[in-house]
């Protein structure tokens, strides 16, 4: 039993050893984690915010300080682990100085890096970079046309045709680097010959004098891509027309006319194209041709709506050769008043009016006055009652391929109608 008691005792006594040992060993290994912690653990900050300073008097001429990215730096910290772990780009100032420059230029800027408190219990051991490189310019902004340079291929019989959403772009930057640029394209190519409409993503490229690319790391785009939009028409040639008024309609022009070009090639939506067989020029009016021949050196092409003329001839050249036509001058003593209100009467004070009539000479010799009509064409709408003035067109009996040369009016009183 004493044995045993003994025993009990002792193991106690080591128990109780073993506890303080640990104890003291955990103390030892924090006091010397702590202290290893404080002289040689180092922590790195990235992505700290480089401010850049600017002379105020650089300011006030207008210079700026322009960089191709925003620039950050790395700053490595030294200093109790514990600490060390709440530390933050917000603790630091990082400075990149040009108080001395006062002139447009490239330069390059030492990096400063300070503590923002500078009671904090840890130490700045380095940082990168060191220095920066900046432009240091007056800003410019500036209007360019974007040109289209949108490569691609197209079926046989087709044409494309590429339509841009924008036709300008808004750049600005240092003044140096925005007159560098002379020309803006928007650049794309489709790999695939296209079968139909589709859209391509262009790049906005820029260019100098010498047509070399620039970079835009230093500028400012309103955009720097951008959709083109190609429809891929069907081509065809159409014949080209002369367009009249107030040409008779029995007159036959077919061997009296040249027309130059003869035809254009356009491009269209199909369905535009399957029943599209000519396109006219604008109006040519009889009335101001005599027995001549009479040449149009530029006529407008009027063209269809959702069509491209491919040929680029916007005008036609058109010639009538009239010089067999006779002309001759009759009395017209008979009138009649067209489209006059009910509400109105209308009284032709003109007793007579001498016309030059124009046609073929079978149709001149077996015309007569009696035959001949002088119509006013008056509306309930534009008339004024008392003595006015109105155009004066002209209806022929018995022939249909005569046509009255020049510009004519008519006397005539109009009242209202009493009834």
């Amino acid at each position: 039993m004493k044995k045993n008691g003994l025993s009990q005792i002792i193991l106690s006594k080591n128990y109780i050893i073993f506890i303080i040992s640990v104890l003291i060993s955990i103390t030892i290994w924090t006091y010397m984690s702590l202290n290893s912690t404080s002289n040689d653990t180092t922590f790195t900050v990235s992505n700290v915010p480089i401010q850049m300073e600017l002379s105020e008097s650089s300011r006030d001429i207008g210079l700026r300080i322009f960089t191709s990215e925003t620039p950050v730096a790395s700053v490595t910290v030294t200093g109790n682990r514990a600490i060390l772990g709440s530390v933050t780009e917000a603790d630091f100032t990082v400075t990149a100085s040009a108080n001395a420059v006062n002139s447009s230029g490239n330069f390059t800027l030492p990096v400063s890096v300070t503590k923002k408190n500078p009671s904090d219990n840890f130490q700045i051991s380095g940082s990168t970079p060191s220095s920066i490189s900046v432009t240091v310019d007056y800003f410019m902004e500036s209007n360019f046309q974007i040109q289209d340079n949108v490569l691609y291929s197209v079926a046989e019989g087709y044409y494309g045709a590429t339509s841009l959403p924008y036709n300008s772009i808004t750049i600005s930057g240092p003044q140096a680097e925005v007159m560098k640029i002379k020309k803006v394209a928007a650049v794309a190519e489709a790999q695939d010959t296209l079968e139909g409409s589709a859209d391509l993503e262009a790049k906005i490229v820029l260019y100098d004098e010498n047509n070399n690319e620039l970079s835009p790391k230093l500028l400012t785009m309103s955009f720097d891509t951008i959709t083109a939009s190609i429809s891929v028409l069907k081509e065809k040639n159409v014949k080209v027309e002369a367009s009249y008024v107030n040409k008779p309609s029995g007159l036959d022009l077919a061997d009296l006319v040249t027309v130059q070009p003869s035809k254009l090639l356009l491009a269209g939506p199909d369905d535009v194209m399957k029943t599209l067989v000519s396109v006219k020029t604008e109006d040519i009016d009889f009335s101001k041709l005599s027995d001549e021949s009479h040449t149009f050196n530029a006529l407008t092409i009027n063209i269809p709506e959702k069509c491209k003329n491919i040929s680029n001839n916007a005008t036609a050249k058109v010639t009538i050769d009239l010089s067999g036509m006779t002309r001759k001058t009759f009395d017209v003593d008979t009138f009649k008043v067209e489209g006059l209100s009910s509400d109105y009467k209308a009284e032709v004070t003109s007793k007579s009016i001498s016309v030059e009539v124009v046609g073929p000479k079978s149709e001149i010799e077996a015309l007569d006055a009696d035959n001949i009509t002088a119509t006013i064409a008056a509306t309930g709408s534009a008339v004024k009652t008392g003595s006015v003035e109105m155009p004066v067109t002209f209806r022929f009996d018995g022939v249909n391929s005569c046509w009255a040369y020049g510009s004519y009016t008519a006397n005539l009183n109009i009242s209202e109608d009493s009834k």
